[in-house]
């Protein structure tokens, strides 16, 4: 073994590196939630480095244990093939224990649980991170077992039957949860009306250091303006997620000096039209719109998703006044997605909007994340000297995602941003796969490829409808089984296929299945080797 292996920190990070590999799959149209889901993690593979050898087993299984889904892996012990309770197991394991999520089905180990509470306390002394799903009062004595060392809570409220957990729960709060700093409500049954809005400058006024995460989500209801005045004086508030609508924009000029002044990253959800953040923005002065001098200097993150379609003019406006900010942002997700009025598409006449503006932006250098995602009335002007551009401007890209609204851009243009952003994990754009691209391309400045090295980090590339060229039957065409695969292999080593969204129309497969599949040939013949 290598001697590295024998250092427990680099072997820590190794680790905690495949532990969590699944998080890097990314979905722009969801809000995050404080506490990731067990479903992100690579438990399978953890569980294998623990079983390898006894230099990995300790280590191994510490972080095995670190994230649970549920208490059954501490109450659950098999004798033969049979399933036994047993109290004294939680022990053992307790201190691994670091993020507890959605344990709603596990009632039948609470007594377990209450019985070790009574020989120690606190029960899980490690834990961080708890999410809560089961509303009924019978369990609160559990989950105020688990509060003393929370950090980071997210409480479920499923619908108003959850009335009475919420206000025995959430006003026990600063006394069971001393340490908490981040806090998610969501669910059908939490509040967010004008009446509790009391309530929740109480909370926050309970912490001295003060709640650094905010998020509040509802399916059926918005934050309302009342709730969001009490929220943006908080000095300490950094991260805020929230369900937005039209009640959530005072009406009344905004007295607060510097609203929002930390906060770091923003999360919106609506199912109102892009117009609705724009004036979120505009009245909580968060981005400048106008000659106002102050903005928040600290934000990061900006991300939008709204629920309706608009004209590309509002698209427009939304990065001019990005261009007018001296905000250093790392993610910027703006998308439409409207699930229950496609048919107005047809209503609504085509527009487009200009991708270049975004570049006069004093400071993409350190963009991470950049996620145009407009309805299907809209497309972005893109070019392939846009592409170039884009390359140098932001050349610690891991994901770019223009919805596959694009008006296609050349396979030269791909490679140089994809070659040049050596981050780049995600794209999806769309784009026009004639062989020639392959070998020249035009508009692309040469030196753009001088010295560049392939990508290796790019797993997923999805191109939508991008038409392809090539010449006879698909999987006897040397375009689609050499010519365009190796020209992709060669650009990025692990990207093992291509996404699409062309329809068979009655056809077994359709050209970029083809790609895909010479795609994975390459890479699996070389991980072999």
């Amino acid at each position: 073994m290598h001697q590295c292996l024998c250092v427990s920190e680099i072997l820590e990070v190794i680790f905690y590196f495949v532990f969590g590999d699944r998080q890097r799959r990314f979905c722009s149209h969801l809000l995050p939630d404080l506490i990731p889901s067990p479903e992100t993690q690579d438990r399978r593979s953890i569980f294998r480095l623990a079983l390898t050898c006894r230099a990995f087993r300790h280590l191994a299984l510490d972080i095995l244990y670190s994230n649970l889904r549920n208490f059954w892996p501490l109450v659950i012990s098999y004798r033969g093939s049979v399933p036994h309770i047993d109290t004294f197991r939680p022990l053992v394991v307790a201190s691994r224990i670091r993020i507890l999520s959605q344990p709603w089905q596990d009632n039948t180990a609470y007594p377990s649980l209450l019985a070790c509470a009574k020989t120690k306390s606190p029960l899980f002394p490690n834990l961080r991170s708890l999410a809560w799903n089961h509303c009924s009062l019978t369990y609160i004595p559990v989950l105020k077992l688990l509060l003393p060392t929370v950090e980071i809570l997210s409480l479920d409220l499923l619908d108003d039957s959850s009335l009475t957990f919420r206000n025995t729960i959430i006003p026990a709060l600063p006394t069971s949860a001393p340490h908490l700093k981040a806090l998610e409500i969501k669910g059908g049954g939490f509040y967010v009306i004008d009446k509790n809005s009391s309530e929740i400058e109480s909370l926050l006024m309970s912490y001295p250091d003060g709640l650094t995460e905010l998020s509040l989500t509802c399916h059926w209801r918005d934050v309302s303006s009342t709730v969001l005045n009490v929220i943006a004086p908080w000095p300490s508030l950094r991260s805020l997620t929230l369900k937005l609508g039209l009640k959530g924009i005072p009406t009344a000029p905004l007295d607060i000096p510097q609203p929002f002044a930390a906060l770091t990253h923003l999360h919106i959800s609506s199912d109102d039209t892009l117009d609705l953040f724009i004036s979120f923005l505009h009245t909580f002065r968060i981005l400048k719109f106008d000659s106002s001098n102050f903005v928040s200097l600290n934000l990061k993150t900006i991300q939008f998703n709204a629920g309706h379609y608009i004209p590309a003019n509002t698209w427009s406006q939304l990065l001019a006044s990005l261009i007018h900010t001296n905000i250093k942002l790392e993610h910027i997700i703006l998308t439409e997605k409207c699930k229950y009025c496609c048919w107005l598409c047809r209503h609504i006449p085509s527009s487009s909007f200009d991708f270049r503006p975004l570049f006069a932006h004093q400071s993409l250098a350190g963009l991470s994340t950049l996620v145009l995602s407009p309805g299907p009335p809209t497309s972005i002007i893109l070019t392939d000297a846009n592409i170039s551009a884009l390359a140098r401007a932001c050349p610690h890209l891991h994901i770019l995602d223009l919805g596959l609204r694009n008006t296609p851009v050349s396979l030269h243009a791909l490679n140089t941003l994809i070659r040049r952003c050596r981050e780049l994990r995600q794209v999806s754009l769309c784009m026009d796969a004639w062989i020639d691209a392959c070998r020249y391309g035009e508009n692309v400045d040469d030196e753009d490829e001088v010295g560049l090295q392939p990508n290796a980090r790019l797993i997923k590339l999805e191109v939508g409808n991008s038409p392809v060229a090539y010449v006879g039957p698909q999987r006897s065409s040397l375009e689609l089984t050499e010519s365009i695969p190796r020209f992709l292999h060669a650009m990025a080593p692990r990207l093992k296929s291509v996404t699409d969204g062309v329809q068979s129309h009655g056809t077994p497969e359709n050209p970029w299945q083809v790609v895909s599949d010479a795609l994975w040939t390459m890479v699996t013949d070389e991980e072999e080797d």
